[in-house]
């Protein structure tokens, strides 16, 4: 097994596993940190801000500074600052991923201006209401930039599921026209903002994750070596009618260390 300069992780499935952390995690963190490499956590969630997410791994035992958290709602950010650097933008999505495209340096309008919009951005907004999507419709129409954190058409939610931010960008879509550019895995779009975040590049990275139809073709789009993990929501069974292939597949993130930590230096 090659080592890497950089590691990128999924969260669910591979770190934790609701409020339980799973075998391995805080002892490859800690080896990445003693050998002097670089890791990332990379969630798909718009509705929680790094901060949040840092707080849920500090929680569990995990290290986890501010500046090792990469949302898809913070990458759509980050890449709306430097693609469209100063635009008005219009938000459909909670407070926090407005208040990450301001700070990004974008200008967020209110509904009353957002037909006006240069950027249309879509995250999950449990407020959406008829009259804000059709500002965004109409903004759209108008030539604004389309982007959609994820592509997530449902949101589990404790014993149910809701409609999720992809449901809001099929629904602009299908008005409009229009495609929208998506940050979210298994786009590569939060692992291209991932690696610029450390001016890393993409043949000295990995992206270890559970989801095959989601971190693997993430990864491998974005022109990562990928591993797979069986802890979370891929069985094994799954793994021959995958489209997109892992490079290794690994139980959990202890067996990943135990090969990983006798690599010879020379063979990094």
């Amino acid at each position: 097994m090659k080592t890497y300069q950089n590691y990128f992780f999924d969260l669910d499935g591979v770190i934790y596993r609701g409020n339980e952390r799973l075998p391995g995690a805080r002892e490859f963190i800690e080896w990445i940190e003693a050998t002097g490499r670089t890791y990332l956590y990379l969630s798909n969630n718009s509705m929680s801000t790094p901060a949040q997410v840092a707080a849920r791994l500090e929680a569990i035992g995990m290290p986890a500074p501010l500046e090792r958290v990469v949302t898809a709602g913070s990458a759509a950010a980050a890449y709306l600052g430097h693609t469209y650097p100063g635009a008005r933008a219009f938000v459909l999505g909670l407070p926090p991923l407005a208040q990450m495209v301001a700070a990004a340096g974008l200008h967020p309008l209110s509904e009353a201006e957002g037909a006006q919009a240069e950027v249309v951005l879509v995250g999950l907004d449990r407020k959406l209401t008829y009259a804000r999507l059709s500002v965004a419709v109409q903004a759209v129409l108008n030539g604004a930039a389309f982007v959609t954190v994820n592509r997530d058409p449902l949101l589990p939610v404790e014993d149910k599921l809701e409609p999720g931010a992809g449901s809001i960008a099929a629904a602009l879509e299908a008005s409009t026209g229009v495609s929208p550019y998506i940050v979210g895995k298994p786009e590569p779009g939060i692992i291209l903002e991932a690696l610029r975040l450390i001016g890393g590049r993409a043949e000295e990275t990995v992206m270890i994750g559970d989801g095959i139809t989601l971190d693997i073709p993430a990864g491998h789009n974005a022109g990562l070596d990928t591993i797979l993990l069986l802890s979370g929501i891929t069985p094994r069974a799954q793994l021959a009618a995958a489209a997109i292939q892992p490079d290794a597949v690994y139980e959990d993130l202890a067996h990943l260390l135990a090969e990983t930590a006798e690599v010879r230096p020379e063979h990094r």
